[in-house]
């Protein structure tokens, strides 16, 4: 992933956007070459290793993507977080007759491993009842997978393929305009909440909890 120094995240800062946004893009090469992808939700596994963090995930074993995930296959996890269009008309440079063109800013990581598959029952039921539970949350309302008979549990989870992915390298990038001005920035945080998209939202949530509104050394 193209970063800038600037741009350039720690690890620590991948996972916290894992954490955040775990909607995942998956890549993968099949037996003959060809990209193979598929959208799914991603977690990080709790009870991994302090230092060796895990992913865990499942696809419909239906899905032609399955065929390509066996042991040891080389995958890519592209995770983004918050972004939005950046309008020139936001910076205070532009009408101070500064030339300016518009941008996206955005968070990203892409997170690089390899598959370890998970064909076990029992690790099945976990990684569903993980990734509910970090959906549904703690609520009296809240869906489990115990709910429901056992019967269906285990046809439901014979359709799954359930995998963890041993993470090689981390990538992560917060493109906030960091290499723009006080002024600029503030303006951009201005624009952004003044569009009422809640993603817009986010993002100027991220650049203030940043300080990116003030001046920086």
């Amino acid at each position: 992933m193209y970063s800038p120094p600037y741009f350039s995240e720690a690890d620590a800062d991948g996972l916290a956007i894992v954490r955040e946004a775990p909607f995942a893009l998956l890549i993968s090469k099949d037996a003959d070459g060809k990209t193979a992808t598929t959208h799914l939700p991603i977690i990080l596994d709790p009870d991994a290793a302090a230092g060796a963090p895990v992913l865990l995930g499942h696809i419909a074993r239906a899905n032609p993507h399955c065929k390509a995930l066996t042991d040891g296959t080389a995958v890519l996890a592209v995770f983004t977080g918050p972004n939005a269009y950046i309008s020139p008309n936001w910076y205070p440079s532009k009408h101070a007759g500064a030339q300016t063109v518009p941008t996206w800013n955005y968070l990203a990581a892409h997170i690089a491993g390899r598959i370890e598959a998970l064909p076990d029952m029992a690790d099945k039921r976990r990684c569903v009842t993980l990734l509910s539970a970090r959906f549904e949350g703690d609520g009296s309302r809240a869906w489990r997978l115990d709910d429901e008979p056992e019967d269906f549990i285990r046809k439901m989870l014979g359709g799954i393929y359930a995998f963890k992915i041993i993470i090689d390298d981390i990538q992560a990038k917060a493109k906030l305009s960091q290499n723009r001005s006080q002024l600029d920035r503030a303006g951009i945080i201005n624009g952004l909440q003044a569009t009422e998209r809640p993603s817009d939202f986010a993002l100027a949530d991220e650049m203030l909890a940043r300080g990116l509104d003030k001046e920086t050394e």
